[in-house]
């Protein structure tokens, strides 16, 4: 298992936060082409309905799948303390129990939200003229949700023995597949939002399958075979205590749930409007969530070696390269709003409720989310999730 794990807990800080971190903002941005590339190709062979149909599945997606994220960021987190303290076992254990508890989850939220479909889209308000689309787009996106949480599972299994570049790989990979099957069921055959959701699920799928025939041709701690999974009672009272906490951040991302809610009830284009304005910010956001992803883990190999200046010093290298992206973020937002938005639609109603979205949106890059994501990250990395829940449950609520 050697040749898998990575010792961030020596040489440069910098370096080490820079170059670990660096895969972690492919993996990112790429996974988010998904919805993003689905959004593109719909908007430009489906219209407007289609448009306002996956954007408000996309968002209930994002949230489920941000919560499983969090539950999976304790296994980032007890891999990299464990590697950090050299507990080869325990790592063994953790592993077993993180790709047992995925397919549970997954199978429990697939059959519930297929059952109650139709209540979540009502509540959202969705426009009677966007249903069909957004009820095409739900049925087949959701039936997938087992592909989406695996490649997690195994990209935050990695992170945490400290390999970034292999779920890097995989999700090229499967996003590459997306963007043809998208061209093809969309662009060519005109199946809408349905086509767009069915080369997610196709793309993920593949993803999954890569990642699996690879990790078991290598030394990895786990076999993928049906007799292998298991769920070990300490690790997972552990991964309960570091991941429940951590997935009640997402609270965030149900803040945008009902931005998008309200938006629906102003009427389809302002729906298209903000569900476009959020994806672009989503993007944006990315490489600073990505820096908080890497300071977790390598917060987690240091606390698990006792070095706890390391971790000083890492979060402090963060803070600043937060910063400095953030207010160029912002200056982007401010100045190119219209332009960021035509690449998705030039209907002039869309573009000017999304134009004031971002405006209005734009100064949290700078004033909130570099100093949130570090502090973040510091108290996920050191197994400290409770005081991160309580922050962004907060923040959630007032937003």
């Amino acid at each position: 298992m050697g040749n898998l794990e990575h010792n961030l807990t020596e040489g440069s800080v910098i370096k080490n936060l820079i170059l670990f971190s660096l895969p972690f903002v492919g993996s990112f941005v790429l996974q988010s082409l998904y919805s993003t590339v689905d959004l593109f190709i719909v908007s430009h062979y489906a219209g407007t309905y289609s448009i306002s149909g996956l954007n408000i599945v996309a968002q209930i997606t994002d949230l489920v799948l941000g919560i499983a994220i969090g539950l999976l960021s304790a296994a980032t987190v007890m891999i990299a303390q464990y590697v950090g303290a050299g507990k080869e076992k325990e790592i063994h254990k953790t592993i077993e129990t993180t790709f047992t508890l995925v397919i549970i989850l997954a199978v429990i939220m697939t059959i519930g939200m297929q059952i109650f479909m139709n209540p979540i889209l009502h509540i959202l308000q969705t426009p009677l003229e966007s249903y069909q689309e957004a009820s095409n787009y739900y049925r087949v996106v959701i039936s997938g949700i087992l592909f989406t949480f695996m490649y997690n599972a195994i990209a935050n299994i990695l992170r945490g023995m400290g390999d970034s570049k292999n779920p890097l790989y995989f999700v090229i990979i499967s996003t590459g597949i997306n963007i043809i099957l998208d061209i093809i069921f969309v662009g060519k055959m005109h199946m809408g939002a349905g086509g767009a959701a069915l080369a997610t699920v196709i793309a993920q799928m593949c993803s999954v399958l890569v990642s699996i025939i690879y990790l078991r041709k290598i030394d990895f701690p786990f076999d993928f075979k049906l007799s292998s999974f298991h769920i070990d009672q300490e690790k997972i009272k552990i991964m309960f205590q570091i991941g429940i906490p951590s997935a009640f951040q997402n609270l965030l991302n149900f803040s945008l749930v009902v931005l998008i809610a309200v938006a629906n009830l102003l009427g389809v284009y302002a729906s298209a409007a903000v569900g476009i304005a959020a994806k672009i910010n989503v993007i944006f956001i990315l490489p600073v969530i990505a820096l908080h992803a890497a300071l977790s883990a390598i917060v987690g190999q240091n606390v698990g070696a006792g070095k706890l200046k390391r971790v000083e010093k890492t979060a402090i290298v963060e803070l600043i390269i937060s910063s400095l992206y953030s207010l160029f973020i912002c200056v982007i937002m401010w100045c190119f709003s219209k332009e960021l938005l035509s690449i998705f639609t030039n209907d002039a109603q869309t573009l000017l409720v999304g134009a004031n979205y971002f405006k209005g949106h734009c100064w949290d890059y700078v004033i909130v989310m570099p100093l949130a994501y570090c502090l973040s990250g510091i108290f996920i990395g050191s197994g400290h999730t409770s005081y991160v829940a309580v922050g962004n449950t907060v923040g959630a609520l007032a937003s």
